[in-house]
């Protein structure tokens, strides 16, 4: 990374972002995933060294810039730039509309307004293009002659195919190391604290560390009379990989608890508890999963 930060211009986009967004774009297609304008700017800021893009949809460019590129060398290449996506409804913005009225030989798709005119069709039509490009086996061997250099997953800590790169030693079971003291500190002051989190419900007692048939173990777990709610907690020292993992850590919790809980209407909860705050893109991410979350200060409120 540069000393001095890099101003987002369309050349510096060009230069420095487009290789690197297009290969966040191919990471998600590998992983029959998506990426938001949120956390695709964040990662550029963070990663190649732009000082603040602004609005993220100026990576729309950006993604318009990685397809023409990649239709001059691979014509019927699927549309890999609709992947990048808004927050709020996991669709491409409408630059994408050209490509699309292009590719499905449908020119409708690209008359401004169609988007929010009609969603349910630019949802029809997206979900299409994005399943073409899950489909397509070729994105290393595009990158590599597109770019001129091989295909390399991402191997940083904020890398959705790397969710052990994380720097928080949280206990995780079969030998993936211990756990730090930040995160222990945590873990059991939420143990010891459920009023803290929830004042209004009567907590009959709380446990740590409790032992899944999944062989997963939860952080914290407190029963109530008509509740049993798991506590995933991610210390100061989590990077968003870490609370990037927490958050699908409480899927699983959840579906294994109900899994295991012989009642058919078992209130049960998964949640994530933090000493920081979510990045945009991962209070998104939570929310689309139905994954709680909260915020805590132990210092300040023991």
């Amino acid at each position: 990374m540069p000393n001095a930060l890099i101003k987002p211009t369309n050349a510096n986009l060009d230069k420095h972002a487009e290789p690197v967004l297009a290969k966040l774009l191919i990471e998600a297609a590998l992983n029959r995933g998506d990426l938001t304008y949120g956390e695709a700017m964040l990662r550029l800021e963070k990663q190649v060294g732009f000082s603040s893009i602004g609005r993220a949809t100026r990576l729309g460019y950006c993604a318009g810039q990685i397809m023409h590129n990649i239709h001059a060398e691979f014509p019927d290449a699927p549309l890999l730039n609709t992947l990048l996506v808004l927050q709020n409804d996991h669709m491409p913005s409408t630059g994408a509309g050209g490509f699309m009225a292009s590719h499905f030989g449908k020119p409708k798709l690209a008359r401004e307004g169609i988007r929010d005119d009609k969603p349910d069709l630019w949802r029809k039509y997206f979900e299409t293009a994005a399943e073409e490009v899950y489909d397509f086996a070729g994105w290393p061997n595009v990158y590599q002659k597109v770019y001129g250099k091989p295909y390399k997953a991402d191997a940083s800590t904020m890398s959705a195919s790397n969710p052990e790169g994380g720097t928080e030693k949280d206990g995780l079971p079969r030998g993936r190391g211990g756990e730090g003291p930040n995160h222990k500190a945590l873990r059991l002051w939420v143990k010891a604290n459920p009023q803290a989190l929830f004042p209004k419900l009567t907590i009959s007692r709380s446990e740590t560390e409790v032992d899944l048939l999944s062989g997963d173990r939860v952080d914290v777990v407190y029963y109530a009379s008509e509740s049993t709610i798991a506590l995933e907690v991610k210390s100061k020292d989590s990077n968003e990989a870490d609370l990037t993992r927490g958050i699908y850590q409480c899927l699983k919790y959840r579906a294994v608890m109900h899994a295991m809980d012989p009642r058919d209407d078992a209130d049960i909860m998964a949640i994530l508890v933090t000493e920081q705050k979510l990045p945009g893109y991962l209070k998104e991410l939570a929310k689309r999963l139905e994954v709680p979350h909260k915020l805590v200060s132990p210092k300040k409120d023991t």
